[in-house]
């Protein structure tokens, strides 16, 4: 099969003969689209070419339509005005960037500041998708294109493709039961893995893999007895005086006050790092809404501190950083 014989309608040869059709002349057909005469001339008999069919007669002045001719000139100007509307909106969505978005975002983000950029992005898009689970899932749907923005702790800084934007950077810090640190000094996780078991999080998830760290600094190797999936979790097993384990601020702020009361945080001096939440798209698309959620995100985190006065005990002063560091921490 010829697969020349296959190939769609050129529509800017199109668009030139359908203007020649109307003037029934190349040259004032070339003086309307702001083009040679030779090129007039050049479209058409490509558009012939490519139809295998004669839609000019040249010999007669003014030029006349042939019959094959006067059929595409008949039939073609729906076809050029939905390629005309189709142009017109796709540089309308690019300048507003608001067509249709796909978000993903990992859960502890989601669950605290996430309505708020949802409610946001609801305003500037006319569609909106949301994907909410752990960071390896979001980093590989943006990897597949099933995603447009991703909010996660991965700033793909090894892939030109993409381009990512701090949120902000937060401390690790350690929580146990309210009462069960009593008369402990600020920093003593020893005595924590001494007197209770240590709730882990996942060893595949980027946040059990962060934890590990901690403890191997602090040389620390607490018995793996207790393993949880979810933030929320570990939250409430400490609460209920399970044992003490390592979080981030926003971990605990995803569970809102229900434990404010019943949770203690130890600082964590030594080995401690920053978790880093990023903004990542690919590099040229969605610039102008990515710069925007950055500082709804972070006036989304301030509004969410400032509504519940509880939930700024799981913010200790200097635990959550907005400026941007050389990346020694990931």
């Amino acid at each position: 099969m010829n697969r020349q014989n296959e190939r769609p309608v050129d529509l800017y040869q199109l668009d030139v003969f359908m203007t020649v059709a109307a003037t029934r002349s190349m040259s004032a057909a070339a003086g309307v689209l702001g083009i040679s005469q030779s090129a007039v001339s050049q479209a058409l008999a490509q558009l012939e070419q490519s139809l295998g069919l004669t839609l000019i007669d040249r010999s007669r002045r003014p030029l006349a339509l042939t019959s094959g001719g006067l059929y595409v000139a008949q039939n073609a100007e729906p076809l050029l005005g939905l390629a005309r509307q189709l142009k017109a909106q796709a540089l309308e969505a690019s300048q507003s960037e608001g067509a249709y978005l796909r978000i993903g975002m990992i859960d502890s983000v989601a669950n605290t500041i996430g309505p708020a950029l949802i409610k946001q992005l609801m305003a500037r898009t006319n569609g909106l998708s949301v994907q909410i689970g752990m960071a390896t899932a979001q980093e590989q749907a943006l990897l597949n294109r099933e995603v447009d923005l991703i909010v996660s702790t991965n700033a793909f800084v090894d892939t030109p493709e993409f381009e990512h934007r701090l949120l902000y950077r937060e401390n690790f810090v350690a929580i146990v039961a309210n009462g069960a640190a009593a008369g402990r000094e600020p920093a003593a996780l020893r005595t924590l893995a001494q007197s209770q078991p240590f709730i882990r999080y996942s060893r595949t998830s980027t946040l059990g893999i962060r934890v590990e760290r901690v403890l191997r600094y602090n040389d620390l190797n607490p018995a793996r007895k207790l393993e949880v999936d979810h933030a929320d979790t570990l939250t409430l097993l400490v609460a209920q005086g399970l044992g003490w384990a390592i979080t981030t601020p926003t971990c605990l702020l995803q569970t809102g006050s229900r434990f404010a009361a019943e949770i203690a945080l130890v600082p964590i001096e030594k080995g401690n790092s920053m978790r880093s939440i990023y903004l990542v798209s690919r590099r040229g698309e969605f610039a102008e809404l990515s710069r925007a959620l950055v500082d709804d995100a972070r006036h989304a985190l301030f509004a969410l501190l400032d509504a519940d006065p509880a939930l700024r005990r799981y913010v200790p002063d200097g635990s959550i950083d907005f400026a941007e560091a050389p990346r020694t921490d990931e």
